[in-house]
């Protein structure tokens, strides 16, 4: 196979990663260009490509028009990783959502409950829609070699410091067990606006002391090691790596009830669910993890035999080029 690589807008940042061989374009787009379907299309019969993969709404519209306008028309996937903020989208971009599905060869999502989303709510036509899971390295994320360190318990949250992730309720569930007396330090690993906010609530609920904010991380699966346990406390997720990480490094978890994270914890033989937004379940199934050592050893190995069997990174290529090579006609 050859990858071409469409950025839209801004720069490539990512490109350095991917080595020879796949060609990267910057079309530097600016809000709302009525000519960027009429650049692509340009650039689509210069490419000539077998299959067409648009990831998320920001590419879905000028690609879709722009490949319609283009002779023979090239398949197109679009496939769905999540809502930028949690709520419903704005009626507008679910008429949009209805009309471009129409316009696209497969709709994709990576969870079960992201197809149900996109076909109830927002008028998928359940013939196009597929799931392709994400799927991680579990070579690179493994548990640590060595026994625990000593000190306070660790727990360890990886995203983007935004509202969606929901990350002051997780202080907050903190705050309490930390009231009641348990030695705990909070890891967030991510970048994003709300840090200075996440600062001063930590300081107003007096655990300055044990909150960690080390911004963007070079090294996740070492940080993850380091963990005593994983809470992923969002308000919206479809199918997080950040979890499905956590999992193949035998972190015992700790996630809300939304997406995919059912299926990805087994409904809860792998870790514990909890309701989005409900700071006392949070809290409570927090503090049942760290008082219990053979409980977070037992899920934390559960969650790694898990990820292993069913969301490893090998998996999850297959799955996308068995799925590129029937569209483009070479099965």
């Amino acid at each position: 196979m050859r990858h071409s690589v469409v950025c839209l807008k801004g720069e490539p940042e990512i490109a350095p990663r991917f080595g020879g061989g796949v060609e990267v374009h910057c079309l530097y787009s600016r809000p709302n260009e009525l000519a960027l379907p009429w650049r692509l299309r340009r650039l689509i019969r210069r490419l000539r490509p077998d299959v067409i993969h648009a990831r998320n709404w920001g590419a879905w519209p000028d690609v879709a028009v722009a490949r319609l306008m283009t002779l023979p028309c090239p398949p197109l996937i679009f496939s769905f990783h999540g809502l930028g903020k949690a709520g419903r989208m704005p009626l507008r971009r679910r008429v949009a959502f209805r009309v471009l599905a129409r316009m696209t060869t497969v709709l994709l999502t990576v969870s079960e409950g992201s197809k149900r989303l996109m076909v109830e709510e927002y008028g998928w036509p359940t013939r196009r829609v597929e799931v392709i899971h994400n799927g991680v390295d579990t070579e690179r994320f493994r548990p640590p070699d060595g026994a625990r360190r000593d000190g306070p318990m660790r727990i360890a949250a990886v995203g983007n410091l935004r509202p969606v992730k929901n990350h002051a309720m997780l202080l907050r569930a903190c705050a309490a067990l930390a009231a009641r007396g348990v030695d705990l330090e909070l890891s967030i690993a991510g970048q994003g606006p709300l840090r200075a906010d996440l600062e001063a609530l930590a300081t107003s609920s007096g655990i300055a002391g044990r909150l960690r904010l080390p911004g963007h991380i070079p090294d996740v699966p070492e940080f993850l090691r380091g963990a005593d346990l994983f809470v992923l406390p969002s308000d919206s997720e479809q199918n997080p790596n950040a979890l499905l990480e956590a999992m193949a490094t035998g972190l015992p978890c700790v996630a809300t009830d939304v997406g995919g994270v059912g299926e990805l914890l087994d409904g809860g033989r792998c870790g514990r669910i909890v309701p989005p937004g409900d700071i006392h379940s949070l809290a409570a199934a927090i503090g049942e993890l760290l008082a219990d050592e053979s409980l977070r050893r037992r899920l934390g190995a559960a969650a790694r035999q898990r990820a292993c069997q069913e969301y490893h990174l090998e998996k999850m290529i297959a799955a996308y080029e068995r799925l590129y090579r029937r569209l483009a006609g070479r099965v």
